[in-house]
């Protein structure tokens, strides 16, 4: 019994040290790229994040990781945008609380418990499910949605394709349909929305969205060699060097080469560590730092005396060198060594063993307390290359650059450093009560949210206990299994989300809520109110060279094979859900929107344009003889304005002076021409001497008016302008000589009207240009500040090392000198 006893516990040992060498996942989700990790990739203002070791907030910071169980709440004024490599994209605005429960490549759970957020599925085959305290929302691939979470209830917009959301206390699945009515729920019930969006934040989504799309289109050549789910970081990788084929361990690889970089620069010198979930996490100051030094390796070539980076592979081809390590996430690939008052760390090489807490990346060896690793230092290929820095500066500030010591040969950093699988006490003397190693920079978080949203923090960690349900199939499952309720009505009562922000002074985070003063505020105010009208531009969802997708498929195509094209659908039409009112149709001004076939409810407002759906003419706002409240439409054409009918279109004249309506089979005269159609009056046919207008089989109605000439339809003779009297021919000739004079003023009216139209045009681009280059000035000032900023930093913290080092060296000669005068006092008394 014993003896199977002791093999039942080595076979169970064994499977634990397999699993822990092929880094495979704990939480039983399958993905061999190890831990997805998302980032978070635009702030404005600042953005919490929660520390679970210290049950704590801490101001983090842009491109530091967004993954496992994260947890960010959004002060006032404040937005962010976060990229997950599954295809996710969220954005979030003030006082929004915001926590990942899982990331897998097929699915996103993310739970929402309060303030305002934009989510896109840029993936074709990820779904998204996000939770809020009032039900939850599932999102098909290449759908986008609004939320707006409130304290007693919430509201879902679908900006772009359909949705499905269930209600937390009923359970009824509801479909949202892209377009139509947004569903608002409380804790008890859910009714129809109007479906409008706050205005101001759909136009920072769209300001987003033109800053991607631009980046993308500049960014193909490097994107070609990137894995598709971190290929929107190309852009950056185009901006700030290189890709140069280099000549490396018997063979030619495509590398990545900085170029815009101070002399004597080294990969993880300029940003700062933090401690992520048990290991060390690089924090960049670069702009490319991000995707170089969480994916793929550095690698220095000798010959060129430069640093390289090898991108991510989604499989190593066979024969090929394996300078490229497998694609994954890593908090930062180095090697720990120590000694003394210093630490530092070395770049690994592809080949080497990245030591971690978790299966981070592809074949992470994981760090056990019963399984030791021993490293020999001498085994790093990039020893050379260590930054060496004094240990109690390891979690100050925000660039390591000004603080790294000269470089120590190969051979004093054997016989003197001591490596280790991961900084703890032996390097640190107080790591353990340094709470700056969960800190981000060197900022204090003034206010802080209310410890009442600890409460759904830790809820939601729960449910990792079945990760099965939270991927794709799971999910579907669930989703399936729910019949879906008939569609809500519009209620009075349905009260738009208002948000009582949670956020309080540091010192008051325990104090009871109540006793405090908080404002609640609508979330969509009622006069930032509209309807979607999407950017014509270009949107983020293009990928360049190819359409998002898993890293395992061709980088060119998606799942299926087939190469998307993701173009800005066509302007939606605007919803309007009063109670049996048709839809409303309300163009912004200046915006031309074109009805297609399937698109019958949308004029277009181009003046003197014809709505070719409903067979009739569309005049713009500034045309004559729009149609007034209760008044049928007055047909109005511009002279010279020529409008043919055809077969399908009966209910349209043809306005060109003197010409004929071969349908009706009678003559139609321009506004202008003399003898037209007087109020119960029959027409009198004038014609202008010496113009023949002879009348066929199918024009009865026409005479000829050539002098002396014979009518052969009526067989009567037809007299001359000269057989009339003079005095008649007289008026007729005045009248058209006023008709033409009319219709020149009349063409040189509208002339002037296009010729204002065009300057106000070239205004308004003027201004807009203007707008531009001043948001643009700004913003480089700004980076230039924060440059400046940055330079003060570095320069104050090398004049505070130099002091200490100066007052080290003072206190240390002081020392000898005292230990030098004790010498001789001993020997003077000897």
């Amino acid at each position: 019994m014993n003896k199977a006893m002791n093999n039942l516990c080595l076979i169970l040992l064994l499977m634990y040290t397999m699993i822990a060498a092929t880094g495979t996942p704990a939480n039983g989700y399958e993905n061999e790229e190890g831990i997805l990790v998302g980032r978070i990739a635009h702030i404005e203002g600042n953005l919490l994040r929660y520390v679970q070791e210290e049950k704590d907030w801490v101001i983090t910071v842009k491109d530091s990781p967004f993954g496992l169980e994260d947890t960010l709440y959004s002060e006032d004024d404040s937005k962010a945008e976060l990229i997950m490599p599954n295809g996710t994209w969220i954005r979030t605005g003030e006082n929004t609380q915001l926590q990942l429960i899982a990331l897998y490549p097929d699915a996103t759970t993310v739970d929402v418990g309060s303030g305002l957020a934009r989510l896109y599925n840029k993936s074709n085959y990820a779904i998204i499910k996000v939770t809020t305290p009032f039900g939850y929302v599932v999102a098909p691939a290449n759908a986008v949605f609004d939320l707006y979470v409130g304290d007693e209830s919430m509201e879902v917009i679908a900006v772009r394709g359909d949705l499905d959301f269930v209600h937390e206390r009923t359970g009824a699945k509801h479909r949202i349909n892209e377009g139509a009515a947004s569903i608002i729920a409380d804790r008890r019930d859910i009714a129809l929305g109007d479906g409008t969006v706050d205005g101001q934040w759909d136009d920072w989504n769209n300001q987003r969205d033109r800053i991607w799309a631009k980046r993308l289109d500049s960014s193909d050549d490097s994107a070609n060699y990137l894995p598709v789910p971190i290929r929107e970081e190309s852009y950056v990788l185009e901006e700030y060097g290189n890709w140069e084929r280099v000549y490396y361990e018997g063979a030619y690889h495509r590398l990545w080469r900085p170029t815009r970089i101070n002399p004597g620069w080294r990969p993880f010198t300029a940003g700062r560590w933090t401690v992520y979930y048990g290991d060390n996490c690089w924090i960049p100051a670069e702009p490319f730092g991000y995707v170089t030094h969480h994916y793929g390796s550095w690698i220095y070539v000798k010959p060129a005396r430069a640093w390289y980076w090898a991108p991510p592979i989604v499989r190593a081809p066979a024969g090929v060198p394996a300078i490229n390590i497998n694609f994954g996430w890593y908090p930062g690939r180095v090697g720990w060594i120590h000694s003394g008052s210093s630490a530092g760390w070395v770049p690994l090489h592809p080949t080497e063993a990245y030591y971690g807490h978790r299966p981070w990346g592809h074949r992470t060896t994981l760090i056990t307390a019963r399984a030791p690793v021993t490293i020999n230092i001498s085994q790093y290929r990039n020893l050379d290359e260590a930054v060496i820095i004094p240990r109690h500066d390891f979690y100050r500030g925000t660039s390591y650059a000004p603080l790294v010591e000269k470089p120590i040969d190969r051979k004093t950093l054997i016989n003197n450093y001591t490596p280790t699988t991961v900084i703890n006490n032996t390097v640190i003397k107080n790591f353990n009560d340094d709470t700056r190693r969960f800190s981000y920079n060197d900022a204090k978080a003034v206010r802080k949210p209310h410890a009442t949203v600890i409460s759904r923090i830790t809820t939601n960690q729960q449910l990792h206990q079945d990760p099965s349900r939270l991927g794709r199939q799971g999910i579907e499952q669930d989703l399936t299994r729910l019949n879906t309720a008939p569609q809500p009505v519009p209620k009075a009562a349905a009260l738009p989300p208002v948000l009582t922000p949670k956020l309080v002074d540091a010192d008051k985070v325990a104090k009871p809520l109540q006793e405090m003063e908080r404002t609640p505020k609508e979330i969509k105010p009622k006069n930032r109110e509209r309807q979607i009208f999407p950017d014509t531009q270009p949107s983020s969802d293009r990928q360049p060279q190819s359409t998002r997708g898993p890293g395992r498929i061709d980088p060119n195509q998606e799942a299926g094979g087939q190469v998307i094209d993701r173009r800005t659908p066509p302007p939606r039409e605007p919803v309007n859900i009063e109670a049996a009112q048709p839809a409303k149709e309300t163009a912004p001004p200046r915006e031309v929107q074109q009805r297609g076939p399937g698109d019958r409810g949308r004029i277009d407002s181009t003046p003197g344009t014809t709505d070719q759906n409903n067979d009739r003419r569309i005049r713009s706002p500034r045309e004559p003889g729009n149609i007034e409240a209760g008044q049928p439409a007055k047909e109005t054409t511009l002279p010279g304005d020529e409008q043919r009918r055809g077969p399908d279109n009966r209910g349209r004249i043809d306005s060109t002076p003197g010409t004929t309506d071969q349908n009706n089979d009678r003559r139609i005269r321009s506004p202008r021409e003399p003898g037209n159609i007087e109020a119960g009056q029959p027409a009198k046919e004038t014609t202008l001497p010496g113009v023949d207008q002879r009348r066929g089989p199918g024009n009865r109605n026409r005479v000829d008016s050539t002098p002396g000439t014979t009518d052969q339809n009526n067989d009567r003779r037809i007299r001359s302008p000269g057989e009339t009297s003079n005095q008649e021919a007289a008026r007729d000739l005045n009248r058209v000589q006023q008709g033409r004079q009319e219709q020149e003023l009349q063409q040189r009216q509208q002339q002037e009207a296009q010729a204002r139209q065009q300057q106000e045009n070239q205004q308004r681009q003027q201004q807009e240009a203007q707008a531009r280059q001043q948001q643009e000035s700004q913003q480089r000032q700004q980076l230039e500040a924060q440059a400046r900023q940055q330079q003060e930093n570095q320069q104050r913290q090398q004049q505070e090392a130099q002091a200490r080092q100066q007052q080290e060296s003072q206190q240390r000669q002081q020392l000898e000198a005292q230990a030098r005068q004790q010498q001789e006092n001993q020997q003077r008394q000897q």
